[in-house]
């Protein structure tokens, strides 16, 4: 079912004191007011104390003043192997040909340090938070199995390679999996569990590609061919030419969406991701990947193509700034040449019009198209593609070798025009005989003016997380507090969010203030519907703090709250918080029951009998 909720917030402002803004109001968007949520400060002071955020290890001032830039390398010498004791001085980085100080240095290798599930103290009931649950000692490898772009006969041939890869896993590898259809689903969480993963793949069965027009497998063959079209070329080419442009033009319209899709999904991945330390390896199992992250994409039109470069540099930068290296594998192994493919049936039409020669290069030009796309996502995130090779779960071993082992050089940029240009990165080794590998470069995305030329993109991003279906994500870090209904708040819910200070972009302005702008919002399900929602909440924090109450806040929580209504029963919650000068979003799933009004000494009487 389609949701179209957007949320509208209320605007805030404050300039005072720490405990002045906990006095800000929150705005429910569907029914409420916000002097309706006014709070006295008592109640607010409270509010605050029950949400009881810890305190960052860190009590330093935040102040964003550049972007820090992380790159991982990749380093092999000679015969491919790992190059492992490489010091910082051994590397030079250039950006745009510039040279570039080298301010952070790590080197992680497997068996550095064991990846665990993270210990987290017990929740008191009605509290949530997204922390991460897993604490990696190294390269998280995260396994995406593409059904939206890849047909039924594929998905069948991976889900058989996967299970003998995992035959052959070592225990210990903390993996995730993930589907990719017509919604990103989480399979599997990360774990080291090997039969907790043989379960989740042999149970999955696929799923028909509502956007792909030969989703079953059958040859894409023009609608007309053999003699009916070479008459009607000669009697009406007209016609010919009508009936291809619709195809044509059918044809994009289904690749713009699958790139929509798809997109979201990786957005998706990436503010999952994001809140774990180090680096990612997105194992991306696909057939096509139907698009391609260029620095000159616009330069590359054609009759069918969509422009989707700004939407490309967003995605590329969330996984860049979340450290995820893409592995494509292509899930059709080796590929045959179409006209030995009994699935196209060219006998006794193979002289008519061309099938043949025809089919041959449609299937070449689909090929390097897939496999540049792959090319191309790869070296921009610092991974590798596998193609035209029958083993797909070697392939996902090698990506996992690949990735494990890598140097993370980490700077902040001298050129400090955020333009939207795609800036180069080039890292050397001055000792020789040794190869790199790593992320050609990054696109300097200025979030203010990318929302001035979509300012569509903020609402669809929030809307997209508030959807149950999608991964919880960790790029925000906050907690949750739900406070029931009481003698003190009548028959209104709270919801107390406390968001993580050293994850939100302050910025000091001419002003002298240092201002951060943080959206919260709820959207609300009954527990047996989660396809249809009751409805969505939101509020925003528009804050200008001085000095004292800046740092108050920094050694404390960011504070927002919400107040709704609702029945006695089980719901399902979907709460969510947003950066708005970063765009980091975090969200965690809250399953709570409401108490009914308690029962008068008759009524409870009468029910006993």
């Amino acid at each position: 079912m389609k949701r179209n909720v957007w949320l509208r917030f209320a605007r805030v402002r404050q300039h005072l004191t720490i405990y002045s803004l906990l006095l800000l109001p929150a705005a429910n968007v569907t029914s409420q007011s916000p002097s309706q949520d006014s709070k006295t400060p008592t109640e607010a002071s409270r509010a605050a104390g029950e949400a009881k955020q810890p305190s960052p290890n860190s009590s330093s001032l935040l102040r964003v003043t550049t972007r820090m830039v992380v790159v991982d390398v990749v380093a092999v010498d000679k015969k491919g192997q790992k190059v492992n004791d490489l010091e910082a001085s051994d590397f030079s980085l250039r950006e745009d040909g510039r040279e570039q100080p080298i301010s952070t240095f790590n080197f992680q290798h497997p068996g550095a340090s064991a990846s665990l599930p993270r210990a987290l103290d017990p929740l008191p009931p009605n509290m949530f938070r997204n922390l991460p649950k897993y604490q990696p000692g190294g390269a998280l490898n995260v396994i995406l199995i593409d059904a939206l772009n890849s047909t039924l006969p594929h998905q069948a041939y991976v889900r058989a390679e996967m299970v003998r890869f995992l035959e052959k896993l070592p225990q210990g590898q903390p993996i995730a999996i993930y589907a990719l259809g017509r919604k990103l689903r989480l399979l599997e969480d990360f774990t080291t569990d090997l039969s907790e993963l043989k379960k989740v793949i042999n149970a999955f069965r696929g799923q028909s590609s509502h956007l792909l027009a030969n989703a079953s497998g059958s040859p894409d063959t023009p609608v007309l061919k053999g003699w009916a079209e070479q008459l009607l070329q000669v009697y009406d080419p007209q016609l010919l030419q009508q009936i291809g442009d619709f195809t044509q033009e059918n044809l994009a319209d289904q690749t713009g969406m699958r790139v929509q899709l798809t997109l979201s999904a990786l957005n998706a991945l990436a503010r999952t991701l994001a809140g774990y330390p180090g680096r990612k390896n997105l194992i991306w199992i696909s057939e096509s990947i139907p698009m391609m992250i260029v620095p000159d994409a616009k330069k590359m039109p054609s009759r069918e193509s969509r422009d989707f470069t700004d939407q490309l540099s967003m995605t590329a930068n969330l996984l860049t700034d979340a450290q995820i290296a893409v592995y494509p594998i292509d899930a059709r192994g080796l590929v045959g040449s179409a006209f030995y493919d009994a699935a196209n049936n060219l006998s006794g039409q193979a002289a008519m019009g061309g099938l043949a020669s025809r089919a041959e290069g449609a299937q070449a030009e689909e090929l390097l198209q897939a496999h540049s796309s792959m090319e191309d996502l790869a070296a921009k995130t610092g991974g590798k593609a596998f193609f035209n090779r029958n083993d797909v779960g070697a392939a996902v071993r090698n990506d996992m070798e690949d990735g494990a082992t890598y140097y993370s050089l980490g700077y902040y940029p001298l050129n400090k025009d955020w333009n939207g240009q795609f800036r180069k990165v080039q890292i050397s080794s001055k000792r020789p005989g040794v190869k790199l590998r790593y992320r050609l470069g990054y696109f300097a995305v200025d979030r203010v003016e990318f929302l001035k030329h979509h300012p569509q993109q903020q609402d669809m991003d929030l809307n997209l997380a508030l959807n149950p279906d999608s991964p919880e994500a960790t790029s925000l870090q906050f907690q949750a507090t739900v406070v029931m209904p009481s003698a003190e708040n009548g028959n209104h819910i709270r919801l107390n969010y406390a968001v993580d200070p050293q994850q939100i972009s302050f910025t000091r302005e001419s002003d002298g203030l240092e201002h951060a702008q943080v959206d919260c919002a709820a959207r609300i399900f009954n527990s047996s519907d989660l396809d249809k929602s009751l409805k969505t909440l939101g509020a925003r924090m528009q804050a200008g703090l001085e000095e004292d109450a800046y740092n108050r806040i920094n050694r404390s929580f960011f504070p927002c709250q919400l107040t709704l209504d609702l029945d006695a029963g089980t719901y399902f919650l979907r709460l969510a918080v947003r950066d708005n000068a970063t765009g980091h979003i975090g969200t965690v799933n809250a399953h709570i029951r409401v108490p009914g009004p308690p029962q008068s000494a008759d009524k409870a009487a009468n029910s006993n009998h």
